[in-house]
């Protein structure tokens, strides 16, 4: 659980902060740090007015800064004069709230700082990073994994930047109206009861789904691709593993960025040569450092062996080390698309479904033992019953 650690004496104060932040903040009350256990992500809120007089300002917050190294420091005070404020940042305070602030604007603040903290000293979820020309392929082959992750039990949330609609929100046949517009305005009040209620969630799976266009069918204006790359991280504090299906977006330095950060890299690429071409043009604009290249698969959709343009062929036109076919039945593929029923939910998913299991190094889930046990029984039965 965050925690924000309170050095006062006012029990007053205490209660505000924590009606503000709500039971997923746990608030500790000292009025030193000595105690203190630093055993997950919070910050420490120092109260002006619990300061000795002969002592300075600047003098504890030097302290505390020094007591709990990494631990963003705000100050909780009455004076709220630009010469203070100042004062305070300078001295190692992170941000500075009224003491006597109402619920709204406690949240807001220490929202702010504690997401910053949960980026930073949180256990950040596993980002997989889908790339690809084919919006279409990209995009169910992103959503089958986050389904295939999310089914295997780590709670998971797929972010689809598709435009101008989102091909993974048809293929769930699910309705998302909360977009990455959305979600970056919520981001300094975002915490894990905002993600529940906001975030479309897939009921058979429990994936849970964030598109670019948040329902309009248009591309969202007015954010930029750090305020994307500062969402992706928090959401990653929050989540166990984050699919982003890289879809629509074609800003090199984004891209560049979201794959500094992605334990793995998928390229989608069918054996088409033209294909072949637009995806190397799309590595060549992303620029790749060399250790996000060594991330890199290649997963060739709708693979087919009889095909010359084999996949290591085309790995190695890509410059990739891994490559991994997925074959897929075109016909059951349109449908499941049409139909909003992913092949990843359904019962028998074929060679794809093992394909999408293999690349999320998940293993084929095994026959109960039950089910072996209830149809002998029933063999049993029919035997005797032939026999009466």
């Amino acid at each position: 659980m965050v925690r924000i650690h309170l050095l006062s004496i006012d029990r007053a104060l205490a209660q505000r902060i924590t009606d503000a932040m709500g039971a997923h903040v746990s608030v500790d009350m000292a009025q030193s740090l000595d105690d203190a256990t630093f055993d997950g992500p919070g910050i420490v809120v120092i109260d002006h007015a619990s300061i000795p007089a002969e002592r300075s300002m600047a003098s504890v917050i030097g302290e505390v800064s020094q007591a709990a190294p990494g631990r963003a420091v705000v100050l909780a005070t009455e004076d709220m004069y630009a010469v203070h404020v100042l004062q305070a940042i300078r001295s190692g305070a992170t941000d500075v709230m009224p003491r006597g602030a109402v619920a709204a604007e406690v949240s807001e603040i220490l929202s702010r700082v504690l997401n910053s903290a949960l980026a930073s000293q949180g256990r950040l979820g596993r980002l997989t990073l889908v790339l690809g020309t084919d919006r279409d392929a990209t995009a169910i082959l992103a959503t089958d994994m986050a389904l295939a992750h999310s089914l295997d039990g780590p709670p998971t949330l797929l972010i689809d930047c598709t435009l101008p609609s989102s091909t993974a929100e048809a293929y769930l046949d699910l309705k998302v109206d909360y977009g990455l517009a959305s979600a970056i305005t919520d981001i300094d009040r975002m915490d894990a009861s905002l993600l529940g209620d906001a975030l479309a969630r897939h009921e058979r799976s429990g994936l849970t789904v964030l598109t670019l266009d948040g329902g309009t069918g248009a591309e969202p204006v007015g954010i930029g691709p750090s305020d994307i790359v500062g969402l992706v991280q928090l959401l990653r504090a929050s989540c166990a593993h984050v699919v982003l299906c890289g879809g629509s977006l074609r800003n090199g330095g984004l891209l560049r960025e979201l794959a500094s950060q992605a334990q793995s890299i998928e390229v989608v690429c069918s054996q088409s040569i033209r294909e072949l071409d637009s995806c190397r043009r799309l590595l060549d604009r992303v620029a790749l450092d060399t250790a996000s290249a060594q991330r890199l698969r290649l997963l060739v959709w709708d693979h087919d062996p009889r095909i010359l343009l084999d996949g290591r062929r085309m790995a190695d036109a890509l410059d990739i080390d891994t490559v991994l076919g997925v074959p897929t039945d075109r016909v059951r593929m349109r449908n499941a698309l049409n139909a909003g029923r992913p092949m990843m939910i359904e019962r028998d998913g074929g060679q794809y479904a093992q394909a999408i299991r293999r690349a999320c190094g998940i293993s084929a889930p095994t026959k109960s033992n039950t089910f072996g046990i209830d149809k002998m029984r029933k063999a049993i039965l029919r035997s005797v019953e032939r026999t009466a």
